[in-house]
């Protein structure tokens, strides 16, 4: 009997064996099958591999689908020192005229201050001789170019010019505007209202005469010339209001453009400028104002010695 009950322990005990190592198979599962999770990550990044390769070949290419932007080269600038002050660059050239879209052409301006044979002061080149403005011009009509005011900039159809005299010196009155007249071209004198009627600038009565001609067209150039960027809010209001008035007490227009004095300006100084005036112009010495601020246009100078032909040269039309 006892060996009976032995015998059925043993079969028992076999048998609990036999069902515990069933169970624990899958335990042992992850590592008899980790060379096929391997094999299954190799296959996965050779399927992304070749899918890149695909579209590595099949993508368009960026030459193809986007305008090439043109290389550009800055130019060399020479300059040349101005006696009192600032710098005239005289080698400079011009944006070739390719860049400006058919049809549409941004205005140049010319900066003049005195014309007159003989200079009075140091700064030389500031004194255009009459003979020379007369050959200006004459360059100049020969193009076929349109001639504005400085509250006319805007693009044109033709290529245009406006021709822009600082100061409002006497000579504008005896030298330029006789020229001006023979050829019908029109300019526009930036005053200081100060200086009216003071020895070597212009009159009220010269003025008046100038502005009744039809090609002459005063605008402001400040009360005093100081140097804006100096001034406060309420020092600005005063140059730019004040020279306005004046000026349209004289003319019966009130003017819409300003130039700087000295090419003074920062942010502040065109932000007040802009509550007065629609266009303002700058010392910068640029024949391009394509797609420039109204408000901070360049303009080319123009110094004593300067044939017609070298005009044309530094606006690129020659």
């Amino acid at each position: 009997m006892k060996k009976r009950w032995r015998i059925a322990g043993e079969t028992l005990f076999l048998a609990a064996a036999l069902l515990f190592a069933g169970c624990a198979q899958p335990m042992l599962r992850p590592t008899s099958t980790a060379p096929a999770t391997e094999e299954t990550t190799e296959q996965r990044t050779e399927e992304v591999q070749s899918t890149s390769a695909v579209l590595e070949t099949t993508a368009p290419s960026p030459e193809t689908t986007a305008p090439q932007t043109p290389e550009t080269t800055v130019l060399p600038v020479e300059t040349v020192e101005v006696e009192g002050g600032g710098q005239i660059d005289i080698f400079a050239k011009p944006p070739l005229e390719e860049t400006i879209p058919a049809g549409q052409y941004a205005p140049s301006a010319l900066m003049y201050h005195l014309i007159l044979e003989e200079p009075y002061t140091s700064l030389t080149n500031l004194f255009v001789r009459p003979s020379e403005f007369e050959e200006h011009l004459q360059a100049l009509f020969s193009t076929g170019c349109e001639f504005l005011f400085a509250d006319e900039y805007a693009n044109t159809k033709g290529r245009s010019i406006i021709l822009t005299f600082d100061d409002g010196y006497e000579d504008n009155y005896t030298e330029m505007f006789p020229i001006l007249k023979k050829y019908g071209a029109k300019a526009t004198i930036f005053m200081i209202t100060a200086n009216i009627d003071a020895p070597g600038y212009l009159t009220e009565d010269m003025i008046r005469e100038m502005a009744d001609s039809g090609l002459v067209q005063f605008d402001s150039h400040t009360v005093t010339h100081p140097s804006l960027t100096s001034l406060s809010a309420e020092g600005l209001r005063e140059q730019f209001a004040g020279s306005a008035q004046r000026l349209c007490d004289l003319t019966g227009r009130y003017p819409t453009a300003i130039c700087y004095p000295g090419g003074t300006l920062n942010d502040f100084v065109i932000e007040e400028a802009a509550r007065y005036y629609k266009f303002g112009y700058t010392t910068v010495n640029s024949p391009d104002t394509s797609g420039c601020n109204p408000l901070t246009i360049p303009r080319v100078r123009v110094s004593r010695g300067m044939s017609g032909a070298a005009i044309l040269s530094r606006l690129g039309w020659g």
